[in-house]
């Protein structure tokens, strides 16, 4: 054992030498083997066999000098290290060949299927959603957007325990929950250099709220979601004057403008959705028409929306280029 892990130690020296040189080789410009043909060879483990074109094909464009070595040395070590894991699969697993095969087929085909899906989508979606839509989705599907936390609206100004403007700053503050702007707060901070966190124009969470406040881990501060005026929290070096705006609780439904993100992709998914299924319903009514589909079990022929009768009278009185003109219209096929 002590034998074989010595030999197996030098082999891997070895094999890390000799992936340290093939890449400073790819990347020197010095060719590493040239085959008869006139091929660089960078690499080779039994009977395959890496190419200097296909590091290049594969690197990302703007690679030099380190990076670029740096690219074709794991290149290489991984391209190699592939080469050798799957030749001892061949041998262990010789057994699972079968289901291995059929694994990859369907990942293939699942692949394939995507891509295609993908193809009539790009082809047909409409990108463009429209406050209208938004606004249409949100309320007849109000009762799925339900908020699992708090959230507000409003401002939070630090100010040093020696400000004596407080009364001008508390009408500022009042002045927003009515305009739903802190234009006049942001002008009163500036002009004192005062720390400013203006949450009125988005929603946020009612914890990244408090996060602005000296506020305790221990308490859940919910009373104050209550209080609709200015409030006021104090530090050792500091005063902390808030108000909140607006208020959307925990179980109610979430402010449309905090959703709106959610909206477009569900829209988009349903529209893609739509895509998809239209062209694989049209082509099966295709196949089925043309005779392209065999079922002997009649209920799974239904499923797809034909009866055998219904089949067998459209074979006898459409013709093939009659049904491919209906699924593609001529003038398409022309352009």
């Amino acid at each position: 054992m002590y034998l074989c892990r010595l030999i197996m130690e030098k082999l891997s020296q070895i094999l890390v030498l000799a992936v340290a040189s093939l890449a400073v080789a790819c990347t020197s410009g010095v060719s590493f083997t040239r085959e008869d043909d006139g091929v660089d060879v960078v690499a080779q483990v039994d009977e395959h066999r890496l190419l200097r074109t296909d590091i290049a094909r594969d690197m990302p464009s703007g690679l030099v000098g380190v990076d670029s070595a740096t690219f074709s040395r794991m290149y290489i070590e991984n391209w190699v290290l592939s080469r050798l894991k799957m030749r001892r699969a061949e041998e262990v697993l010789s057994s699972y060949e079968e289901d291995i095969e059929r694994l990859v087929e369907g990942y293939r085909q699942s692949l394939v299927m995507r891509q295609l899906d993908q193809y009539y989508v790009d082809n047909n979606i409409d990108l463009e959603i429209t406050d209208k839509q938004l606004a249409a989705y949100y309320r007849a599907n109000a009762a799925s957007f339900r908020l699992d936390h708090n959230k507000v609206r409003g401002v939070v100004v630090k100010t040093p325990r020696t400000f004596r403007n407080t009364t001008t700053l508390s009408t500022a503050l009042k002045r927003v929950a009515k305009s739903g702007s802190a234009e006049e707060v942001r002008a009163l901070a500036e002009k004192h250099n005062l720390l400013l966190t203006d949450h009125t124009s988005q929603w946020v969470s009612y914890s990244d709220f408090l996060s602005s406040l000296p506020t305790e881990r221990s308490r859940s501060y919910n009373d104050l979601l209550a209080n609709s005026g200015v409030q006021q929290m104090s530090s050792d070096d500091a005063h902390f004057y808030f108000i909140i705006v607006d208020v959307a609780r925990k179980g109610e439904t979430a402010p449309m403008e905090c959703v709106e993100d959610d909206i477009r992709r569900r829209i988009y998914a349903e529209r893609r959705a739509d895509i998809v299924g239209r062209y694989e319903e049209e082509l099966k009514r295709e196949a089925v028409m043309l005779g392209r589909i065999t079922m002997t079990d009649s209920t799974l022929l239904n499923t797809m929306g034909y009866s055998v009768d219904e089949v067998t009278q459209q074979s006898r009185t459409i013709a093939p280029e009659e049904i491919v003109n209906e699924i593609i219209p001529e003038e398409e096929i022309m352009e």
